[in-house]
Formats: C-alpha cells, sequence, structure tokens
C-alpha cells in the first residue's frame, strides 16, 4: 500500500468523512464571509443568497477533493499497470528467448550427423539431476558433461584430441565401430609388463576385451593387422610367441619387425598408432622407462583426425608391413 492510503487508516477517520468536513468547513467559512458583505435587500433575500453561496462552496470543495483523489488514484493505477506490464513482458521476452533457443538447439540436433534420440536421451537425463541431489553428484555430472562438451568439440574441429595418461573408452569404442581395417603397431615396451609379456598389456581385462573386438572385426569380414616392434631378442620370448598364437587363433595378420635390420624403415614410423578405418589414428606417448622391471607407464593419448596426418601413418604402416616378416 502506498502513503495516500495509509494516511486516512492512520488517523482513524474514514476518506469520505474527512472530505465532507473538509467541504462543510469551506461552506462555512464562505458563509461567515457572505455575512461580513453589506446588506443590499430584504432579510429573507439576503439569508437565502448566503445559504446558496455557502452551499455551492461546500460542494465546489467537495467537488475538487473528489476530482483530486481520483487523479492520484488513476496516476497510481497508472503507474502499478505500467509497472505490471514490464513485467509480464519482461516475463514473455524471456520465455520466447527460451523459446526461440530450444527451437534452435533441437533444430540444430535434427540437423546433426549424430542420432537424434541418443542427443536427446543425453539432455534428458541430465535434467532428472535435481537440486535435492548431493554436491558432490552434481559436480561429478557437471564434470562428465564439460568433458564430453570439449570432447566433441575437439571432434568437430577434426584436428587432434588429447587424452592425459592411457584411455580405455576410445581404444575400446574405436575397435567396436570399426567395420574394414584395423592397422595397428605395438611398442614391447608399452605392451609387456615388468616381466617381459607374461603380464602384460594383452592379459589386462582392457587387453581381453580389445582381443575380443578385432576378433569380432574379423568375423564380419574386416581386416586387422600388427606389426610388432621389437626392442630386443622377442622371437625367442615364449610370451611373446604365445600373445602371437592367440592374435592368429582371434584372425588377426601379425608380423615382426627388427629395426635394426631394416634400414630403408625410418625412425619417424617407430611409434605405437593404430589407424582405424583408415579415418582415425589413435596414438600414446609412453614415458621414459629407467629399468627393465618398470611396469610401462602411459603420458599421453591421442587421437589425430587430419586427413594428411592420418594417411602418413598408413604410409608408415604400410611401409613397416613389407619390411616385417612373419612370426
Amino acid at each position: 500500500m502506498n502513503a495516500s492510503h495509509e494516511g486516512p487508516r492512520g488517523s482513524g477517520v474514514p476518506p469520505i468523512f474527512r472530505k465532507v468536513l473538509i467541504a462543510l468547513i469551506g461552506g462555512g467559512i464562505a458563509y461567515l464571509i457572505t455575512q461580513l458583505a453589506p446588506d443590499s435587500g430584504g432579510d429573507g433575500g439576503r439569508a437565502l443568497w448566503e445559504l446558496t453561496i455557502a452551499i455551492f462552496i461546500a460542494g465546489v470543495t467537495l467537488v475538487v477533493q473528489f476530482i483530486a483523489g481520483l487523479d492520484d488514484r488513476v496516476i497510481g493505477l497508472e503507474s502499478r499497470q505500467a509497472e505490471h506490464h514490464r513485467g509480464v513482458k519482461g516475463l514473455v521476452d524471456q520465455k520466447f528467448s527460451e523459446i526461440n533457443e530450444a527451437t534452435e538447439l533441437f533444430g540444430l540436433v535434427e540437423g546433426s550427423a549424430l542420432q537424434t534420440e541418443q542427443t536427446i536421451q543425453l539432455i534428458r537425463h541430465s535434467t532428472k539431476i535435481k537440486e535435492t541431489t548431493s554436491s558432490l553428484v552434481r559436480h561429478l555430472a557437471e564434470a562428465e558433461i564439460n568433458r564430453m562438451s570439449l570432447f566433441l568439440k575437439e571432434l568437430s574441429d577434426g584436428s587432434t584430441v588429447s587424452y592425459d595418461g592411457e584411455d580405455r573408452d576410445w581404444l575400446l569404442a574405436l575397435a567396436l565401430n570399426t567395420r574394414r581395417t584395423l592397422d595397428a603397431t605395438s611398442l614391447s615396451m608399452v605392451d609387456a609388463g615388468n616381466s617381459g609379456f607374461d603380464g602384460g598389456f594383452w592379459l589386462t581385462d582392457m587387453g581381453q576385451r580389445y582381443l575380443d573386438l578385432q576378433q569380432e572385426i574379423t568375423r564380419r569380414g574386416g581386416v586387422v593387422r600388427r606389426v610388432f616392434i621389437e626392442s630386443g631378442d622377442l622371437i625367442d620370448d615364449p610370451s611373446f610367441l604365445e600373445v602371437c598364437q592367440v592374435q592368429k587363433e582371434a584372425g588377426i595378420r601379425v608380423r615382426l619387425i627388427d629395426p635394426d635390420k631394416s634400414a630403408n624403415i625410418p625412425h619417424s614410423a617407430l611409434f605405437g598408432f593404430i589407424v582405424f578405418d583408415g579415418e582415425i589414428s589413435y596414438e600414446v606417448t609412453p614415458a621414459a622407462r629407467f629399468r627393465n622391471n618398470e611396469q610401462p607407464t602411459i603420458v599421453s593419448t591421442q587421437l589425430v583426425l587430419q586427413p594428411a596426418r592420418v594417411r602418413e601413418r598408413i604410409r608408415h604402416f604400410e611401409a613397416l608391413w613389407e619390411a616385417a616378416t612373419e612370426v
């Protein structure tokens, strides 16, 4: 409530009574003033004239008060109406903006090469995280969304996607979705454990799942080739020969190359990479091993997407494959 309405109620006198009282006072003052005027007629005519003037002045005073009060109310009503209009307009503009943004985003989702339903499910599932959910869960969800957002941005840029350490999901997802070819080089310093290939990568849970997915590629008619880059006398290592035999049984074509005996192979090709369907190169950067019994450590993982760099990896692999020998 504004001050103009609080004052009359605070005084204990209803506004209408106060206006009538002021009108009567004004009429009384007018009547007294007419009493001071000189008498120009009979007593009856003078009294009637004085009463008429007093009533007229009182009526005018009352009407003026009502007009002034009405004007104040109209001004207050217009002000509140304008404020309400601004609030409603702001709310409508905000909702329309949200609707337009949602419509635009949905149009982008439908125009994307990704499956629309999967993207919508991601958004729908994210909305199920409520304010009542624990802060740790919310922060974890936000971190994963940020990570996925950055991952999709880097993929859409078509450059290089990096991950600190050894990534598990990328390797398995790429193998799962490969349809034609998988060409890989394997460094013994990465695949072997701290006691040779016995206990190395291929005997881990990830290595077994990766091997199963490669076997599925060969069953679908795809081709999987692997070149082991020798560092030491692997051909006499029983654990290495056992790994090769398991891979051959899975339909994988396996060869071994000794860089010291292949003078035509550039050193730039002697690193670990996997080319999936001739489109993406999966590459790992191992840390240096200062002791032979030290467990290998992966510093970073990269997905190379640039077509020129992928073609370069394909040329490197073909050169290695031609120089390598059957195990």
